[in-house]
């Protein structure tokens, strides 16, 4: 068999070129749906079968479990069809995941014990106040959660305290300083890692052992990662330090879908490659086999308004398919009843099943009429990114009893479960523990057994913390000595919380015990797919780091609703994009932003929204939608505007407005004071099933467009002031005053006459 020739079947000339090219750096720019996937996997079956590298000598980090397992999947089968058996477990990782791995082997070197436990968000939010509480730092002065997105801001541009206390640059405050300090000290005495850890520890192993870098730089021959666009600072100073030996690195990735800067991606990664690297090669990937022709050549007639891009052009050689479909409603309600009754009406005509549906959004707080509506047409939907599985209280408290079992330092564990269930154990009681730990210079766990050894409570707390310790001493045994299925059972029957649960008859104690069977059938999954490496530790590591995108379930028969962060990736034959208006989408901070870069980052949004759907796609709009409590009137979405006219079918069920001094004559046509002139054949698609255009004007104007109205929920700014929401008015003609809240809460009256408002 012919490596080459098998590897590159059916693939176009730039796969090709990407598949063939082996040695030295690669940057493979890759549009949506232009089979970045297909590339990677062929790519390093061709490395391990042309004899480069063995298997485990290759290192491919991608952006979720969920890639990282389909990858794997799919080498390990390209590899089978090529007569190649591999018995060495692949590095087909997550950055997080891979780092747990070199971690595990090697920690004991940063002075932590093996078996470390790794802190949730809210695990390190508890951390993070009780360094608050010991440093007299008040919550409602100082709140825990800016400090926590502050020390992991810091993390991930690599800076430790004594880093950012050494900076020129005054990064952060010095309280934010002592804090993050603090933490670090009570983190290590825990013996947890947070998830900005496990990137930050290793690299910090990595610059400390130069013999440890050096072997996984001799290990790994050629390093691929994926979606390099989405990597931030530390990510990028980890692959440099890997890929500096041998400069065998491969990233892909499309700086159009670059969509993470506010979680610390930076898109200079992938546009300054070729300054990191000189010797670079490019390989362009730009046909997309995913959408229709309308639907790629809209989005890419979008994106093309962005300054920060390579030079590129998606394409397809897919039919024309069905234009786009611009609806304009009333309000959200309305809105969102136009999804339901589409996705029935289409139902009802044999188009495809529920999940090859998904509606996005822009904030999570829009899936609530979203779900009423779908809810009340008995259509099945999944929520994508609501309360994950692993954060629910029945699972996080056991969780923590197994957490506890294997690493007695993790006090945040210790306080959830000692006195759950209910065992006598209240607040003061653990107070008093922590406080004389803290005093000792020991962990909780050392602390309430000094305390009952030395009987500083009186005989009835004694006996219930020793029963408790007890208890713990029973599990630690018990978690060396089974399985991880059989220990699972352990947990449940030895603390008694199934039993709690079963006692209390209330639907809500009925929904925990299934998701505690749930867990029961995750753990069993677990341990069929890992066999003998099915161990306590791995499940938990494994756990820590599943996203919302790893745990969704596309076989199931529903409709998916998320945010378009979280769309990235996927696909589907018909998806609805809704509130697609200015101060919506895109935001009101982008928009109010001095940095032309937010708006750009927003219109990627809209581009991986829009390339998510293969043959379908609706942008909804309204005229008004509730915010707050309050009413708000925005425009269309720009991005809306920027798709060319020829590419759009527009609808409306809402009064039409004639957009005066705007978007056109008001007496023209509707859709061409809004989009630009359209043809007459345009203008029949559009106008066909039964939507009445009742012209009048839009409420911001009065009748002959020479002045503003003011009402309720329109968005102005004052030159001192900045932007607000017009909360009230009174009054008319020269004597009108307007109530304007601005983004800080306060209220203004002004005479607006006098008062230099604009509208935004």
């Amino acid at each position: 068999m012919d490596i080459l020739d098998f590897v590159t079947k059916n693939m176009n000339p730039p796969q090709k070129d990407a598949i063939e090219t082996l040695n030295g750096p690669l940057l493979i720019l890759a549009g949506a749906g232009s089979g970045k996937t297909r590339v990677l996997t062929h790519r390093m079956a061709n490395i391990i079968g042309q004899g480069a590298a063995a298997p485990d000598g290759i290192l491919c980090v991608t952006f979720t479990n969920k890639a990282a397992k389909e990858m794997e999947h799919r080498i390990y089968k390209i590899l089978g069809d090529m007569g190649i058996m591999v018995r060495e477990q692949l590095w087909v990782n997550t950055f997080h995941s891979f780092c747990v791995r070199v971690l595990r082997s090697h920690i004991t070197l940063l002075d932590y014990k093996q078996f470390f436990t790794i802190y949730d968000s809210s695990d390190q939010l508890s951390q993070i106040k009780k360094v608050m509480t010991a440093l007299g730092i008040n919550d409602k002065m100082y709140p825990a959660k800016n400090f926590q997105a502050r020390i992991s801001n810091a993390k991930m541009l690599g800076l430790t305290p004594e880093g950012l206390e050494r900076s020129s640059k005054r990064l952060m405050d010095q309280k934010t300083v002592e804090v993050y300090r603090a933490y670090e000290v009570e983190m290590k005495r825990a013996n947890s890692l947070d998830f900005d850890d496990l990137l930050m520890k290793t690299y910090d192993l990595f610059r400390m052992y130069p013999d440890v870098l050096k072997m996984y730089q001799e290990k790994f021959q050629y390093i691929m990662v994926d979606e390099y666009q989405d990597t931030n600072h530390i990510q990028y100073l980890i692959v440099q330090l890997l890929a500096k030996a041998h400069r065998n690195l491969c990233v892909v990735g499309d700086e159009d879908q670059s969509i993470y800067s506010w979680r610390g991606a930076d898109i200079k990664n992938i546009l300054d490659f070729e300054k990191d690297f000189p010797e670079a090669k490019v390989v362009k990937l730009e046909e997309n086999y995913r959408s229709s022709a309308n639907i790629v050549n809209a989005a890419t007639a979008v994106i093309k308004n962005n300054s920060q891009r390579k030079d590129k052009t998606l394409f397809t050689s897919n039919p024309e398919g069905d234009l786009i479909n611009v609806r304009e409603e009333r309000n959200e309600y309305d809105e969102a009843k136009f999804v339901a009754k589409t996705i029935q009406t289409m139902m009802n005509e044999g188009e495809g099943s529920y999940n090859d549906y998904a509606v996005f959004y822009r904030t999570n707080a829009q899936s609530r009429v979203l779900e009423e509506q779908l809810r009340t047409l008995a259509i099945p939907y999944r929520l994508v990114g609501g309360v994950r599985f692993y954060e629910r209280m029945e699972i996080k408290d056991i969780l923590s009893f197994m957490k506890l079992a294997i690493n007695p330092a993790d006090d945040i564990a210790l306080k959830r479960i000692i006195n759950v269930p209910a065992r006598g154990i209240g607040k003061t009681t653990i107070d008093k523990i922590e406080e004389f730990s803290a005093q000792k210079n020991m962990t909780m766990y050392e602390g309430a057994r000094n305390a009952v050894e030395q009987k500083i409570f009186n005989a009835g707390t004694t006996g219930k913390i020793r029963r408790f310790l007890d208890l713990m001493d029973e599990l630690q045994s018990s978690a060396t000595s089974f399985k991880l299925t059989d220990f699972y059972h352990i947990v449940l029957d030895r603390t008694e919380y199934l039993a709690a649960l079963k006692k209390d008859e209330s639907p809500e104690a009925q929904a925990r015990i299934e998701n505690l069977e749930e867990l029961d059938n995750a753990i069993a999954q677990f341990a069929k797919e890992r066999g003998e490496e099915a161990s306590l530790i791995s499940f938990l590591e494994e756990m820590a780091l599943v996203s919302d995108v790893d745990s969704l379930d596309q076989e199931q028969n529903s409709v998916t609703l998320m945010t378009l962060h979280i769309s990235k990736g996927l696909e589907y034959p018909y998806v609805f994009v809704v509130g697609v208006e200015e101060n919506l989408f895109p935001s009101g901070r982008a928009t109010e932003s001095e940095n032309p870069e937010d708006v750009e980052e927003e219109r990627r949004l809209a581009y991986v929204g829009m390339t998510r759907a293969r043959q379908k796609l609706w942008l909804t709009y309204t005229k008004m939608r509730r915010v707050w409590g309050q009413e708000q009137f925005n425009p269309p979405s720009r991005f809306i505007k920027e798709i060319p006219p020829s590419f759009i079918s527009f609808k409306s069920a809402a009064e039409a407005p004639r957009f005066v001094n705007r978007y056109g004559d008001s007496s023209g046509d509707l859709y061409e004071s809004k989009w630009g002139s359209t043809n007459s054949d345009r203008n029949k698609a559009r106008n066909t099933g039964g939507d009445d255009f009742d012209t009048q004007d839009f409420p911001d104007y009065d009748g002959d467009g020479g002045g503003m109205n003011y009402s309720k929920g329109m968005r102005v700014r004052h030159p001192t002031f900045g932007v607000g929401t017009v909360y009230a008015t009174e009054g008319a003609g020269d004597n009108l005053k307007v109530s304007v809240m601005f983004t800080d809460n306060t209220v203004k009256k002004f005479v607006v006459k006098y008062a230099r408002l604009e509208r935004v």
